[in-house]
Order: C-alpha cells, then structure tokens, then sequence
C-alpha cells in the first residue's frame, strides 16, 4: 500500500487528536492520525497512581474551556466525573473525542522512518508500508521518551517512566533524583506506604516563587506534600554526576564531591524529551533537549515538519501542559489553509478565540500574579 495524504500527524495522544480535530473544524480533510498502537495507548501505560496535576471542571460555558479539554466543545470532568483524571480514564476521554469527531485514525502504525521525497515527505512503516505527505506533524507522547542524566551508572537507576506498581517497592528508605513534579509524585506515593525517602535536587518547585505552575510545584502536587512532608527528606543544590552500583549498595556522588549511600536502586524523576526520538533527531535541529522551532513550530531544518504537544518551546515560552499546547491547534490549522492559498473561516476562528485556545503572539506569556 502507498497511500497519498496532503497531512500526516503522527502520535494520537492529545496533540495529535486535538489537531486533527481543529482541521476538521476548519474544513480540512485530506489528513490522518497514525499511532503505533491507538488512541490514547500512551496513558493506558501510565502507572494507575499517577493523576494529571492539572485540575479538570466543566466551565466550557464561561469562556474556558476544562483546562484538560483539547477541544472548546468537550470536557474530561463531564465525560469522566474526574477532577484530575488518571491515565485510563484520559485515554478513554481521547477515545471519546476521536468517535465524536470521526477523526480519520489508523492505529498499529508505527512509522520507522521519515524522508524528503518530490516535495514531500515519504514515510516507512514497520509494517512495509508507505504513506507520501506534503506535511507531517509530530505529536509523540513524551511519556514515551524518559529523560536519564547522561551519567556513569544512569543505567543502574530506576526512571520514574518504570515504576508499574509502588507496591512492588520494599519497605526501605528510597533515593530520587529530582525534585519537581515526577518526583515529589514518587516520594507521596511512597510515603504512602510508610516508605521514607530521600530527594537530591538542583532545583526544586517547591521552593520557586513564580506564579507559573510550568516553574512551581503546582497546587495538586504540593498539598499532596505537605500532607505527607514528614516522611520526605528534601536535599536542594545537589547535582547527581555519578551512580556505581556495589555488591550491597549504590553510591551517588554528586557535583560538589559529597556522596551518598543507598541500599535500594535510586529513581530518576529527570523528566522527558522527544529529541530521544531517532525520527526527532533526523528531522529537527535540537538545542537543551528540545527540538528547535520556528514561529510557527516547524522544523528549521526540514520544511513543512512540525511539532505539536508539551515539548513545544519558543524562547522561554514552554507550552508544556495542555491548556498551554492546545492554543496553538487552530493556529496550525489556518498555516495549513494558507499553504494551500485559502482563506481560514474567520467563524471558526473565532470559536477557538472565544474559548482562549489561540495562541499567536508569546510576548505575553507571562504569568503574574498580585497576590
């Protein structure tokens, strides 16, 4: 088979459902989603404790949308009677979303490669088979992509990414390695079960003052800390440069020269990075981690490649959770028309404005807050 489309996202998790149902929105319909497993498979492997940190409410009515939402018509807390949904039950919204809007979705396609061919871009599955776009976009779930400090002994530690069941844990004090969001979620669901722990961090949500919940530990987190704080041993301004495994321990030494000993295989809550993806790498230039964007989060170095979902950075603008990413759907759907010589549907636009979910200029994204 050697399908022709003249749009191809990849990934169905939020980036690539909620895309594909803004064009639709506006009229576009020569595209696809392609998922090597389906809609929402990244979730369904979240570990059952972890929880979304932000909040989800039904104020769709009042000009915006359930913060969790990935279109302005459609809310996780109504589908789901969650306020912060766990991974199965938001894959199960994506689910939902996806029959409500007959998005054109192809699961168990895993593409292996992508390639500049005639204009285009020629793209391998794992199957043998080719699909040609003019444009692809890449909605890869980071979840999928752990972040482990390029260390000595980084293959010695257990990331955050691995952990399927926290009752499989002894009844031991614990090391972790990071002390934002993954990490305080790791050390409460420990403590939890009476398990202490130990966190060494260069910098720590817990103690930033900025109002943007992307730099501090958001509300959901830092209660859950706060409730079980007593049983949590934070360690800031510690670089973690070196793990060596011996016959009855692990030894951390850090940037400073101190060390540390633990009798438990120490946990990387180091976070995540698409660029970890050989098709990223080939296809974007990338910088701290992150791929490089131009204005409109296409590839620098590969034209008419774009980057959708949380790893979309622009200077200091980290669109990382998804009522940040999703304000930037429609903005892709009308560069697609335009690309095509086409006037975007300023109705349809106008929906998206109404419901705070277009996002064209980031010289004012910033968060302040008075009190």
């Amino acid at each position: 088979m050697n399908d022709r489309y003249s749009i191809v996202i990849i990934g169905a998790g939020p980036a690539g459902i909620g895309l594909g149902a803004a064009m639709q929105h506006y009229g576009l319909s020569n595209f696809v989603i392609l998922d090597k497993d389906g809609v929402g498979a990244t979730f369904d492997k979240w570990n059952p404790e972890t929880h979304f940190i932000s909040p989800s409410f039904t104020s769709n009515g009042f000009g915006f949308p359930d913060l969790n939402a990935i279109t302005p018509d459609t809310s996780p807390a109504f589908s789901l009677n969650a306020e912060h949904p766990n991974g199965h039950q938001y894959a199960e919204y994506l689910r939902q979303v996806a029959l409500l809007k007959h998005l054109p979705v192809i699961g168990n396609a895993n593409v292996i490669n992508v390639k500049p061919q005639n204009g285009g871009y020629e793209l391998l599955l794992s199957s043998g088979e080719h699909i040609d776009a003019q444009y692809v976009f890449f909605g890869l779930r980071d979840y999928s992509y752990p972040l482990r400090p390029q260390i000595p002994g980084k293959d010695d530690g257990l990331h955050y990414a691995d952990i399927r069941d926290y009752g499989t844990f002894a009844k031991q004090p614990q090391a972790i390695i990071g002390g934002n969001e993954s990490g305080i979620d790791v050390a409460v669901n420990l403590a939890k079960r009476g398990i202490p722990s130990t966190i060494y961090t260069e910098t720590t949500g817990l103690q930033s003052n900025d109002a943007d919940p992307s730099k501090r530990l958001s509300t959901y987190t830092m209660n859950r800390f706060l409730a079980h704080g007593e049983m949590i041993h934070v360690i800031s301004n510690k670089q973690v440069v070196a793990v060596k495994r011996t016959l009855s321990d692990y030894q951390l030494r850090f940037s400073d020269e101190t060390t540390a000993t633990s009798f438990t295989r120490p946990i990387f809550a180091t976070g995540f990075a698409v660029t970890k993806s050989p098709l990223i790498n080939r296809l974007f230039k990338v910088a701290h981690n992150r791929p490089v964007l131009n204005n409109m989060d296409e590839s620098t170095i590969s034209p008419n490649v774009f980057l959708i979902g949380p790893q979309v950075t622009h200077d200091q603008v980290v669109l990382c959770y998804i009522y940040k990413y999703r304000q930037r759907f429609a903005q892709l759907a009308e560069e697609m028309i335009r690309r095509k010589g086409l006037q975007p549907n300023p109705e349809t636009r106008i929906v998206y404005q109404n419901a705070n979910m277009y996002l064209d200029e980031f010289d004012d994204c910033d968060v302040n807050c008075e009190c």
